[in-house]
């Protein structure tokens, strides 16, 4: 009977991931199942921080609310301040995943601004992340983002096969 319930319910999840476009947003409460949390994306379709996009292969990823950061004077670009984000990828396709080949861009008020590099601070940007992450596996990365001095609606775009290779999922917010 357990079995049956939890094959219905990937059934369910399966389902609801092929109707509702690149990827579908979840809740972040850990004690339910993926298939429990499974709900659409909001009207905007972008995600808030915080919320777990699935795509049809089976990978994962949740952005973290961004945290505010005086880079060092060996940023580059330089910057007054920096969004850092924490990206957990979790692979849940059958393949090795290599998460250098995710694609992440940023706008901050609708306009773009670039990843920062700081390896005084451990922000080594996504080129660092080169290891394969097995399946059933996750991972965390560290990406950092200039944004001006006074508050900006913040919003990543996430491609996991790279730019222009899968649908791209939004995550917004204010930073």
């Amino acid at each position: 009977m357990k079995f049956a319930k939890s094959a219905a319910g990937l059934c369910l999840l399966l389902a609801v991931a092929g109707c509702a476009g690149p990827s579908v947003a979840v809740t972040t409460d850990e004690n339910l199942t993926v298939e429990q949390r499974a709900e659409t994306p909001s009207a905007s379709g972008a995600a808030a921080f915080g919320t777990q996009r699935v795509w049809a292969s089976g990978l994962s990823v949740v952005v973290s609310a961004p945290r505010s950061l005086s880079p060092s004077e060996t940023a580059i670009p330089p910057a007054k301040r920096t969004a850092v984000f924490t990206i957990t990828v979790y692979n849940g396709s059958k393949a090795s995943y290599r998460p250098s080949q995710l694609s992440v861009r940023a706008t901050a008020n609708g306009d773009p601004v670039p990843e920062l590099v700081d390896s005084v601070q451990g922000l080594n940007g996504l080129a660092a992340a080169v290891a394969e992450l097995p399946p059933g596996r996750d991972t965390q990365i560290q990406l950092a983002f200039a944004v001006s001095e006074q508050p900006v609606q913040i919003q990543l775009s996430i491609q996991p096969g790279g730019q222009g290779q899968d649908a791209a999922t939004l995550f917004e917010g204010q930073a």
